[in-house]
């Protein structure tokens, strides 16, 4: 799916960013696969990896449109529980229905099998997500303020 990753470690702690994906500020991963005007989402390295191990995952049902800022999945973890919003105004037309098996799939692979859903988004080119370099910088700031 990506050409390659960035790495960054922090403390004990190594952390990848996918240099083919769009990001949020609150570690929410974006994909364009095919050139289909279909986009992959999911959590990332940094955002799985702080908030521990997945139990649970709920998604929405395909067909759904939702406005950017809306809940679309609710992930819960050992550590926490985590409301994943849409960066976007979109319609869900996938969903990884192998997460309600495998959950874990976030933590073992959040760049690939772990992805959450597939999205048409309304206006494209999707507003508001930084490259993978801007948002390990936003990453890396995050990452030390846990660390401390």
């Amino acid at each position: 799916m990506t050409a390659g990753y960035r790495q960054i470690t922090v403390g004990k702690f190594i952390f990848r960013v996918a240099s083919d994906n769009r990001y949020t500020e609150d570690g929410v991963w974006v994909f364009e696969g095919g050139g289909d005007g279909l986009f992959r989402l999911g959590l990332s390295d940094f955002r799985q990896q702080s908030s521990g191990d997945v139990a649970f995952v709920e998604l929405p049902a395909v067909g759904q449109v939702m406005k950017a800022g809306e809940t679309v999945a609710d992930v819960e973890t050992i550590k926490v529980d985590l409301e994943v919003t849409l960066p976007f105004d979109a319609t869900v037309v996938a969903i990884n229905e192998t997460l309600s098996e495998t959950p874990e799939l976030i933590n073992q692979d959040p760049y690939g099998a772990g992805w959450l859903m597939e999205v048409r988004p309304e206006t494209l080119p999707a507003p508001g997500l930084m490259d993978a370099d801007s948002y390990l910088a936003i990453m890396v700031a995050q990452a030390e303020g846990a660390v401390r």
